[in-house]
């Protein structure tokens, strides 16, 4: 009885405050969530060294709407996960609008061409080509006005987003909880295989010069500063605002940083959307919402 209550005041501790975002195998230094609920892996700041893909100057996503199955019911995700259930995304004509997240999946043939951002880094973190080129673009502009938007992490492959979902599900179950609820706290810190946006390619995490990591305070810097005010003359949008947790799912994350083309970008900047669902027209107010992670 004392473990089931633990588990139910657990359960209810990360509904009202569990971490966002989409993040690799890290999680926040600063949380009200029980310090066993976040455990740092020993692979942060590997995210992409172990990647084979070789790097490619293409500059569109070599899957378009056309070619992507979408729609999928629920019942063809491919990972048995008690729980997770997501949809098949369905990719717009502007593939770079595809939205990704733990309800809805990648298509099982979705495969960006890579390309490293920045190769000054001996990490060569990679995003999709296109993402890759505009990402360097800013890099180049931010440093030219004194801030270094360092790279940190780009493309995760499904295969080591699995590995880490699974390798966050069994140290639940080495603590002495049932599988289905070893998935549950594990959703709450990283998202399951294909639901990441760093699976996508499209998605970077920014750190700073001195700061090998994704901090809090990231919004007090002059790297933030400067993306607030030029991300979007490059297509990158701020992806989990502050203050929208109920829209997108996710605490503020202000390291999180998402392309999706300097046109749209600069449509939502100037049309006052606040979030990316809001711009794309799959937010509809739920009857009850929690705020979750999605490394």
């Amino acid at each position: 009885m004392r473990k089931a209550g633990l588990v139910v005041l657990l359960a209810g501790i990360l509904f009202l405050s569990a971490s966002c975002g989409d993040k690799t195998d890290f999680e926040p230094e600063t949380t009200s969530v029980p310090e066993e609920l976040w455990s740092i892996a020993s692979t942060t700041g590997s995210t992409t060294t172990d990647e084979t893909t070789t790097a490619s100057t293409t500059s569109t996503l070599e899957l378009t709407a056309t070619t992507l199955t979408t729609d999928k019911k629920s019942n063809d995700y491919p990972y048995n996960y008690p729980g997770i259930a997501p949809v098949v995304a369905t990719v717009p004509a502007d593939p770079y609008l595809i939205c990704v997240n733990r309800d809805y999946v990648l298509p099982a043939n979705y495969s960006p061409v890579l390309q490293v951002c920045v190769s000054t880094y001996p990490e060569k973190i990679q995003m999709e080509s296109t993402a890759a080129t505009q990402y360097k673009a800013m890099y180049t502009a931010a440093l030219a006005d004194g801030a270094e938007l360092i790279p940190y992490s780009g493309y995760r492959s499904i295969a080591r987003q699995k590995n880490n979902f699974d390798n966050k599900i069994a140290s639940y179950i080495n603590k002495g909880y049932s599988r289905a609820e070893a998935v549950n706290f594990a959703a709450q810190s990283i998202q399951p295989p294909g639901c990441s946006e760093h699976n996508s390619g499209l998605a970077m995490d920014i750190t700073r010069p001195g700061v090998w990591d994704v901090r809090e305070d990231f919004d007090t810097t002059k790297e933030y500063t400067w993306l607030q005010a030029h991300a979007h003359e490059y297509g990158f949008i701020l992806r989990y605002p502050e203050g929208y947790e109920p829209i997108t799912g996710y605490r503020f994350e202000p390291w999180h940083w998402r392309y999706i083309g300097a046109e749209d970008a600069a449509r939502m900047a100037e049309e006052g959307f606040a979030t990316f669902e809001e711009y794309i027209g799959t937010y509809s107010p739920p009857q009850t919402a929690s705020v979750r992670a999605a490394g």
